[in-house]
């Protein structure tokens, strides 16, 4: 199947924000890191793609009683010890960051990182 129509079907249909972070809660790497790639994926598609895939963080940070939408980026980085899992949640920061097309919101999100203590991963 083509990705560009699962891509729009996730951008067209805002319920599948709820799946997405619904997903996202569970000790399950391997899922996880799929959806990370996915949300990526829609981060670099276009703009209503990398709306959706702050909303399922947004989705996340809500049903987990967080404070910052980007927690569970820096806690899963944290923690992970496979390499793979490590690379795609990079890409998905870098995906954030560089898929905003003003220099100000990329410094925001940058600044936003920077404030969940990314700095002091190790």
């Amino acid at each position: 199947m083509d990705s560009r129509i699962g891509l729009d079907y996730i951008v067209e249909n805002r319920e599948y924000i709820s799946k997405l972070g619904a997903a996202l809660d569970t000790n399950n790497a391997v899922v996880k890191k799929q959806v990370f790639e996915l949300l990526s994926a829609l981060c670099a598609y276009n703009a209503d793609g990398y709306a959706r895939a702050i909303e399922t963080l947004e989705f996340y940070k809500n049903l987990k009683n967080e404070r910052y939408r980007f927690k569970i980026v820096i806690n899963e980085l944290e923690k992970a010890t496979n390499v793979e899992y490590q690379a795609a949640l990079l890409a998905f920061i870098n995906c954030v960051i560089i898929s905003v097309t003003s220099l100000q919101d990329r410094i925001r999100i940058r600044n936003e990182f920077i404030g969940a203590k990314i700095i002091q991963i190790s």
